[in-house]
């Protein structure tokens, strides 16, 4: 398993609000917007390719804090990766969440400690 990439992840409770603060303020664009369920998320790039994530979360028992939330990781094994961050001591928060183009995970340690596990799975071509 290969990590790809890590940047931070701030967790809002409004998205458009944060989103326009990063974009007017700050100078980032938007990236995308990933469609995972009970998630309002948005991925923001700058001119030098560094990437902030936006997250608020619509589950029913989530209770976050505004701020920093954790850190977004990227690997080119999801199933590896969970395994390596499991043996850290990480566990998935709820299940999975998959895409025809991404695998996503909540990991979390501990009542505070967060990461964002993703996977972009690779066109095979055909």
């Amino acid at each position: 398993m290969k990590i790809t990439d890590f940047y931070p992840i701030f967790y809002t409770e409004n998205v458009e609000t944060q989103t326009k603060r990063f974009t007017e303020d700050l100078g980032f664009t938007v990236k995308h917007k990933p469609k995972i369920e009970f998630l309002d998320y948005v991925v923001l790039e700058n001119e030098q390719k560094r990437r902030v994530d936006l997250v608020c979360s619509h589950f029913p028992a989530d209770s976050f804090k505004e701020g920093f939330l954790g850190m977004r990781v990227n690997v080119d094994n999801f199933e590896e990766g969970v395994a390596y961050f499991a043996q850290q001591g990480y566990k998935i928060f709820g299940t999975a969440h998959e895409t025809d183009s991404s695998v996503t995970a909540l990991l979390t340690k501990g009542d505070e400690s967060y990461l964002v596990l993703f996977h972009h799975k690779k066109s095979m071509g055909l």
